[in-house]
């Protein structure tokens, strides 16, 4: 019961900040022609975002597949597309995205991957990512410095706050990811809190969270000691952030503008992302929404402003929720929560 609270909360709060953004276009005026700019966009470029979106998704399905293929694991590229997928529904309707890698961990590890191999494939995507990422910000903002400065203005701060927790949460990651010592010190903590609280079988759990962080240890090791692997995985990312960054500048020419160039429309998709990203909410949702305004302003003027966000927001979230809720039912993931998943992992290690 308690879980389907916080599911219906979640997907409440969704729901809510869409709400919000139709009430304040609404207020506004503009909403009818918005909706009409909206809805006069080519089908081509529509499509055209549509495959950036999903195409992104293949790059994550592709790096999981180059990682496990160098661990020893090989899976139908199907289920591993579909496992990406599922990993991004999750993420998205859970706070902080924390509920796609121990879903996509869970198939994994029903296709028969060892728990710590399957984290390590996900985990070393999730770093090349967020490092292409921070590189990608350096660069362009080094690049389109005054143009960047123009769009945000005053709201430089977003931007500055947003590139240091993804910094620092990269940094806390690889350094967890990579030095083993504060893990382990946590895991000898297990077997005497178990036992002061009588609960379980405290020596049997240790040995398989031990296990799994061998495991775990062992795969971060084999996949960053091979270069080519390496270079795979940036590769991979790049791609992916590439297409990611790509849906805004199709919705833009949808709209009818050209006035600015494509690197340039890539370039505030990557500061919006860096801006809102690191938000503790489903799907960043209301950041996501916010900053965007603040950043396109000037490139959407007028009703376009709230057309763009609307396809926007729907090529790349709630059009991945409603192909995610598909893909749930067909890996047998319905109405399963991150908590009874991590119960069941922990059952069967």
């Amino acid at each position: 019961m308690k879980q389907d609270l916080k599911k219906y909360f979640y997907i409440g709060l969704i729901v809510l900040t869409l709400a919000v953004v139709l009430f304040v276009g609404i207020r506004s005026g503009d909403f009818p022609a918005s909706m009409r700019a909206m809805l006069s966009i080519p089908p081509i470029y529509v499509l055209a975002g549509v495959m950036c979106t999903f195409g992104g998704i293949l790059m994550q399905a592709l790096s999981c597949r180059s990682a496990l293929k160098k661990l020893g694991h090989t899976l139908p590229f199907k289920r591993l597309y579909a496992i990406s997928v599922l990993g991004e529904f999750y993420s998205f309707i859970t706070p902080g995205a924390s509920g796609g890698q121990p879903m996509q961990v869970y198939q994994f590890h029903r296709c028969r991957t060892p728990l710590g191999d399957a984290t390590a494939a996900l985990t070393i995507h999730f770093h090349c990512f967020q490092l292409t990422l921070l590189i990608a910000d350096v660069v362009l903002y080094a690049i389109h410095r005054d143009f960047i400065q123009a769009q945000i203005g005053a709201n430089l701060p977003f931007l500055i706050i947003g590139f240091i927790i993804n910094a620092v949460i990269v940094s806390l990651s690889l350094m967890i990811a990579f030095y083993q010592r504060p893990i382990r010190f946590l895991l000898t903590k297990v077997s005497p809190i178990m036992r002061r609280f009588k609960l379980g079988d405290p020596d049997k759990l240790q040995a398989q969270l031990s296990g799994v962080a061998d495991g775990f240890y062992g795969g971060m090791r084999t996949l960053a000691s091979d270069g080519s692997e390496i270079f795979r995985q940036f590769c991979f990312a790049a791609v992916r952030l590439v297409l990611l960054m790509s849906v805004m500048y199709f919705i833009y020419r949808g709209l009818g503008q050209s006035a600015v160039g494509y690197d340039k429309i890539v370039t505030m998709g990557c500061m919006q992302y860096t801006s809102a990203a690191y938000t503790p909410l489903p799907g960043a949702s209301g950041a996501q929404e916010g900053v965007f305004s603040l950043y396109f302003q000037s490139l959407l003027p007028g009703k376009l402003l709230l057309s763009g966000l609307l396809a926007w927001r729907f090529i790349t979230y709630y059009l991945v929720l409603i192909v995610g809720s598909f893909v749930t039912t067909a890996l047998g993931m319905r109405n399963k929560s991150v908590d009874e998943v991590t119960r069941e992992l922990e059952k069967e290690m």
